[in-house]
């Protein structure tokens, strides 16, 4: 049977499926510059940029009339080229605050924040001294990062105002004749408190307000903060971009300040970060009482006053950011879209990856299911190169409000390689970085969005920045060798997300997201890390979820043992560790749910109550996270096609009762097999290859017959699965053919050139060339073999095999490419062919080798191996690599 031909959707996929990128200025590009960066990226195969300005531009750059001016050009250059362009709303990060724009001229929208300290009553008085406020969170940016967010460089601290004060173990107020300040500074505050009718050795605590006098990050709890950034910022730059489809909001507020006095008195406190703070918060119903208990309760009361606060103190933060800007683009018919911080990232612990150490309940974070409804679009972000949450959730977030997919926003840190992290890795191979994509790709991306393209000079700094472009979260993607070979990894990318569009995930798995246990917490509460547990497990095991909130469960949403949500279909419902959920009507329908025939899982406490009715409960059995991976193996029905051993990367989208699309991806160094279950009816799977845009003959599979499948390592395989039709004409089945006879030859005598007009230079294969002379060199290697056929006892069906390969390669056979590879071994086919070969195999390696070896010794340069690192050898029949 012929292939069908493959519709042009998948051929050339639209923008929307292709990688997009930052685009990083750290400085003001040459008009030339730009027009080159945009042809290149067109050529690359990105679909969508987004230009950021960095900590090495000036300032006064930022939003200035030749900023601007350049942003129109780019506008003008992306619509000719055919690109897509989304608007990023900041000078570096934290959303908001407009380079410093939003403040200038208008000091009461500076951050301002609640601080805390108790103390000990003695002879009816205490003094409380709050001191040394600092945000250390930044630190890794250096002292760039300290001039970035506070004018020169350090905080001060003014308008200090006592909010409340009180006693400690029986939650009542101090009267505010009782509280005076007895000195304030720049950098902190006094405090005496006298109650001589409360005994000595009380513990009494103390809140105040200040606000941050040098600071450029805003207070999003004001409404007019919003207003006027939009004003300032959003307006301009959708001048200069008329084309775009969508503002890109990213991670509003870091400050995350700590203090001495924090953790005085009576002991450490529930809240590790302090909170902005307004007056509308008492408004809302933020008074002492709730304060008091929050930061310093230990029990149930205390639990449900603290999640009353943070839900409280949320709700007012997204409805004066977000919805503002949300107002504001739909007026100026512009889509909204961005993430807020995610603690995970770089990791399944929802308070494990690159946020540990701070408390992100005091930023507009931990509710993603409320931010995201004023988006338009769903992005979370992913660091480094392992599997992580963030794909999955952000689909998960994306579908709980009827939309589906997301963007995840990948960029690298040091922190990986056990470097600083503003390092990153310039050491990154296109393989790393194709691997992790379609990981996030097969969880729930439609794309991916790279951080990011460099400026072409950014590699020879300008002493006076102030900050090294060079080490700016690392690599610079369009200035590494390999990049030239990226069009085609990125092409193949874009086919795999527009192949995975249609249908509907299959999922039957809903994965609870424990919010009221995080907003609970006194300190990292269990749920986060079995949480990350269950969520990996799942993927691993090759079972389809969905994360959902609260929120989505509803009485009417069960039905025979299904939960039928807005994100999907549900027979199997886990809680990780959760111990209270915020509506006792919840707990019902759990109930019901279960009793109805549906499956309800989880680990860790063995009750659950609600937030404020803590009679009210569910029980389970108790188990450990060591059981979490048998309880899925046993209890879980087994998938519809696996991969032998772990990890499983696979998804299915189901197109219609009968049909059905799988991508497999094989995540590993070693050739696997996948095997597809047997069915009752015949069935006819047909490959869709995502690298050449053609599709396979079709392969008839019996009904009752199990398929396997041979997977190279890192080869991803996309394929239609239908039930067949009568009619239906196809290959079956067969058994291999048995091999020819055995047949291998090593080959030795390479040569190598760094420069092609350079005289060649004998080669070892067994080491990287940096270990060879070439130690400073990046770029193209060249490598050169000429090989006579005359006493080769075989002359078809030989292949040319690359056991061990540092870098991409492309192989040409006198002169004529048989093939390329991005992975770490290869094998080709030779051309059938009695005459002499000359065989030229053009490697190109990272830019580690320029830049990583001119550092300091922080870095360990001994994984730095570039070209062949085994002997190659000519062997007979099937290809062993591809």
């Amino acid at each position: 049977m012929t292939p069908p031909a493959l519709p042009d959707w998948f051929q050339r996929p639209e923008n929307r499926f292709r990688t997009a990128a930052f685009w990083f200025w750290h400085h003001l590009p040459t008009p030339q510059m730009c027009r080159e960066a945009i042809a290149d990226m067109k050529r690359a195969g990105l679909g969508c940029i987004l230009v950021q300005a960095r900590l090495a531009m000036p300032l006064s750059d930022y939003l200035s009339p030749n900023y601007l001016a350049l942003c129109r050009l780019v506008s003008d250059l992306a619509e000719e080229h055919g690109l897509s362009i989304e608007i990023y709303d900041e000078y570096g990060w934290m959303s908001g605050h407009g380079g410093g724009l939003t403040v200038q001229g208008a000091d009461h929208l500076r951050e301002r924040h609640l601080f805390w300290t108790s103390g000990i009553l003695q002879n009816g008085q205490a003094t409380l001294q709050i001191s040394d406020i600092d945000a250390t969170f930044l630190d890794f940016l250096g002292p760039a990062g300290r001039r970035w967010t506070h004018e020169g460089g350090k905080a001060r601290w003014g308008l200090w105002q006592i909010v409340a004060g009180g006693v400690i173990p029986s939650r009542t107020l101090l009267q505010p004749s009782q509280i005076k300040f007895l000195e304030t500074g720049d950098s902190g505050c006094t405090v005496q408190i006298t109650a001589s009718d409360i005994p000595d050795e009380t513990p009494v605590a103390l809140f105040v307000a200040a606000t941050c006098l040098t600071s450029r990050l805003v207070n999003y709890l004001l409404p007019e903060t919003a207003e006027r950034f939009s004003n300032r910022v959003y307006v301009p730059l959708r001048e200069a971009f008329p084309k775009a489809e969508a503002f890109f909001f990213d991670h509003p507020y870091a400050g995350f300040y700590t203090w001495n006095g924090q953790n005085s008195g009576s002991g450490h406190c529930a809240i590790h970060n302090s909170l902005l703070w307004d007056d509308s918060l008492i408004d809302a119903g933020i008074n002492g009482i709730i304060l008091l208990e929050a930061i310093y309760g230990t029990g149930p009361q205390a639990a449900s006053r603290r999640a009353y606060l943070f839900e409280t103190y949320a709700r007012q933060m997204h409805h004066a950011f977000f919805r503002t800007l949300r107002r504001w683009c739909d007026a100026h018919d512009i889509g909204l879209t961005g993430h807020e911080l995610l603690p995970h990232v770089g990791g399944w612990n929802l308070l494990g990856g690159l946020g540990g150490g701070i408390d992100a309940r005091v930023a507009p974070s931990v509710d993603y299911f409320d931010i995201d409804t004023f988006k338009t679009q769903s992005v979370t972000d992913a660091a480094d190169y392992n599997s992580q949450l963030s794909a999955i959730l952000g689909d998960s977030l994306a579908r709980a409000h009827g939309r589906t997919r997301c963007t995840v926003e990948q960029y690298s840190t040091g922190r990986e390689m056990g470097r600083p992290s503003l390092y990153g890795q310039w050491d990154l191979s296109l393989s790393r970085l194709s691997a992790q994509m379609i990981r996030h790709i097969l969880q729930g991306a439609r794309r991916v969005l790279l951080h990011a393209l460099f400026l072409p000079d950014a590699i020879h700094p300008n002493p006076a920045h102030q900050s090294d472009p060079r080490f700016d979260f690392a690599p610079g993607f369009n200035l590494q060798p390999w990049w030239d070979d990226a069009p085609d990894v990125l092409e193949e990318l874009a086919r795999l997300s527009a192949f995975l569009e249609d249908g509907v995930p299959v999922r039957s798995v809903a994965l609870f997201y424990p919010l009221e246990d995080l907003r609970e917490g006194r300190s990292t509460p269990d749920c986060a890390a079995h949480f990350g547990l269950w969520a990996e497990a799942l993927m691993d095991a090759g079972v389809g979820y969905t994360v959902i909130d609260e929120k989505q469960i509803s009485e009417e949403a069960v039905c025979n043992g299904w939960l039928h949500l807005v994100s999907g279909q549900f027979d199997t419902l886990i809680l990780p560790d959760v111990t209270v959920v915020r509506d006792p009507q919840t707990l019902s329908i759990l109930e019901q749910f279960s009793r109805t025939g549906g499956r309800l899982l989880r680990s860790g406490k063995a009750v659950t109550t609600s937030r404020n009715d803590r009679t009210r409960w569910i029980e389970g059995p108790i188990i450990t996270t060591s059981e979490i991976a048998r309880l899925i193996q046993d209890t879980l029905p087994p998938p519809l096609l696996s991969i032998e051993g772990r990890p499983q990367r696979i998804t299915l989208q189901r197109l219609t009762p009968s049909l059905l699309r799988i991508a497999v991806f094989n995540d590993s160094d070693q050739e696997r097999t996948a095997r597809l279950s047997s069915a009752p009816q015949d069935r006819i799977l047909l490959e869709w290859r995502c690298d050449t845009a053609v599709a396979m003959s079709p392969v008839f599979i019996p009904a009752n017959t199990t398929f396997s499948l041979s997977l190279r390592p890192r080869q991803l395989s996309t394929f239609e699965l239908s039930v067949a039709m009568a009619e239906a004409h196809c290959s079956l089945i067969k058994e291999e053919p048995c091999p020819p006879p055995f047949y291998k030859e090593m080959l030795t005598g390479w040569l190598f050139q760094s420069d092609p007009e350079s005289s060649p230079l004998p080669i070892s294969t067994e080491c990287g060339w940096e270990q060879q002379g070439f130690q400073h060199f990046s770029g193209v290697g060249i490598y050169t073999l000429y090989l006579s056929n005359s006493n080769r006892p075989y002359n078809k069906n030989l292949y040319l095999v690359l056991p061990k390969i540092s870098g991409t390669l492309r192989c040409l056979v006198n002169g004529i490419e048989i093939g390329k590879s991005i992975e770490h071994s290869a094998s080709f086919l030779l051309p059938s062919s009695n005459q002499d070969f000359k065989i030229s195999l053009y490697i190109r390696n990272t830019a580690a080798n320029i830049l990583h070896h001119s550092m300091d010794s922080c870095l360990d340069l001994t994984d730095f191996s570039s070209g062949l690192l085994a002997t190659p050898y000519i062997w007979n029949g099937i290809a062993p690599i591809k």
